[in-house]
């Protein structure tokens, strides 16, 4: 398959090669030796980077050709093409993408560091945790602080008092709102959620509302922080075990994602608590967590709560899932809050072609070193669509949006109110049964979903951007630019 980067496996399994990604350019234009076209291959490489030269370098390229102009916006298009196509396969190597995108190393030089880092990394990892375990717990405190508003004190110190933002929210025309927003990892969530923050309703809410997310509180993880900062290209899909969101890992194994979950539900419960209207943002993956969280919501305007013991598992196997429970004699609270009105809770959801969330996970890993593993985030996008109908029926209001599309996210399913139905785009809404049924092993997208299709919603990425017949077209006028322009004698390409 032309599409294909290619790759070379060695006897015993490893990866010998993988096809770089300004070689896959050259090659989908239509050259055949990437030395025809350092330039592009420079280009291309700085462009999937994203430097900050990288668009001076696109339109540089084409320097001296006749419409300049118009070839350098159908250059740009054919690169965000190749972007699509080289990452829609070997997902399982999905490290050597990254790795190859970012090193600048020599061959040799790669493969005896890698060997190194490779060979020492659990006792790097170790010993970073055991130095940092202390300053992580009062890192953690202070962030959580800092965003459900207690204030510097005229010492310099923490005042540990009730503030003005943290101070019950007089709703007196309305319900205080808790607006849960999901999608698997790469959907599209954060755009949708920059919609919503502009809406009438939460400009008027202003400093009151708080969006409560846990990747805040794992950016900022000092152990986190530690192990990224160490610039160990090898380590990123290693350091993103830690913020796994497998629901084996997530309260046991993982360490920075069980101390930024945590930090999360505590600021969570402390806002519904006082009243606050509330932004949760996260994946909504994890069913028994989401049902008792709305759960909780529901009785928290008479019942003070906290955070329970999470996901436990005992000596003899058996699992306990309580991550919320009532404050106990809790008597003054309730007697001072027998007129405050309960949470109106809604749930706002993104879904996407998951292959088009993998190509924007692995490209995101390249630009900012921010890693996911890809069978994790397919098992949040799955889990997530999966559970979406049944979350509908547990809320007061639902919103469901598509980011398919390479402009704004499109709304393709709506619920007004707890006994609504929810009323669908029906063209769209099939791209929420694709991903409720994708296979989260997959390597690639012709594995991805059933019988091979590459269909989502009601249209296919694959056959609109990457096999399209007019691609041709575009690719040729391309390489004849390139090719008056280009150096007839060149170095090697990168």
């Amino acid at each position: 398959m032309a599409e294909m980067p290619r790759v070379e496996m060695a006897g015993d399994g490893r990866v010998e090669h993988l096809e770089k990604f300004s070689h896959y350019v050259a090659r989908q234009i239509g050259f055949e030796d990437a030395s025809e076209c350092p330039h592009l291959c420079k280009a291309a490489n700085n462009y999937l980077r994203q430097t900050n030269s990288c668009m001076a370098d696109v339109y540089g390229l084409l320097d001296g050709v006749p419409d300049a102009d118009a070839l350098y916006v159908k250059l740009v298009d054919e690169l965000e093409r190749c972007i699509l196509g080289y990452f829609a396969f070997h997902w399982d190597h999905s490290t050597i993408l990254v790795t190859q995108a970012l090193s600048v190393d020599s061959a040799n030089k790669k493969k005896l560091r890698n060997v190194i880092l490779e060979a020492n990394r659990k006792q790097r990892f170790e010993r970073i945790t055991k130095d940092l375990k202390v300053a992580r717990v009062f890192s953690t405190l202070v962030h959580e602080m800092k965003a459900i508003g207690t204030v510097t004190g005229m010492n310099g110190e923490e005042e540990a008092h009730c503030t003005d933002v943290m101070a019950p929210v007089a709703h007196n025309d309305r319900s205080p709102v808790l607006l849960l927003m999901g999608g698997g990892m790469g959907a599209g969530k954060s755009t949708v959620l920059k919609e919503i923050l502009q809406e009438p309703f939460w400009i008027e809410a202003g400093t009151n509302a708080l969006v409560v997310e846990a990747d805040a509180f794992k950016e900022t993880d000092v152990i986190y922080r530690a192990i990224s900062s160490m610039g160990h290209h090898n380590d990123m899909l290693q350091t993103a075990e830690l913020l796994s969101d497998r629901p084996t890992d997530t309260f046991s194994n993982c360490m920075v994602h069980k101390s930024s979950t945590d930090a999360a539900s505590s600021l969570l419960v402390t806002a519904l608590n006082e009243g606050r209207d509330v932004i949760l943002d996260g994946t909504l993956s994890w069913e028994p967590f989401v049902e008792q969280t709305i759960a909780m919501a529901r009785a928290v305007h008479s019942q003070r709560h906290r955070m329970g013991v999470g996901y436990k598992v005992d000596e003899d196997g058996t699992i306990t899932e309580n991550y919320w429970e009532p404050v106990p004699n809790d008597q003054d609270f309730v007697a001072a809050n027998r007129d405050r009105k309960p949470y109106r809770i809604e749930v706002v959801g993104v879904v996407c072609d998951a292959y088009l969330a993998v190509a924007r996970g692995i490209r995101r890993a390249i630009m900012t070193g921010r890693a996911v593993r890809v069978n994790s985030q397919l098992t949040s996008h799955k889990r997530f669509a999966a559970a979406f109908q049944k979350y509908c029926q547990l809320v007061d209001g639902a919103k469901l949006y598509s980011s398919n599309s390479l402009g704004s996210p499109q709304l393709i399913a709506w619920k007004g109110d707890i006994n609504g139905s929810l009323l669908v785009e029906p063209r769209e809404i099939d791209c929420l049964d694709k991903v409720s049924n994708l296979n989260e092993g997959a390597t690639s997208l012709h594995d991805l979903y059933p019988g091979g299709a590459t269909t989502c919603g009601s249209r296919s990425i694959w056959d609109d951007m990457i096999v399209a017949p007019s691609r041709a077209t575009v690719q040729r006028e391309i390489r004849e630019a390139i090719r008056s322009v280009e150096p007839t004698v060149t170095p090697t390409a990168l």
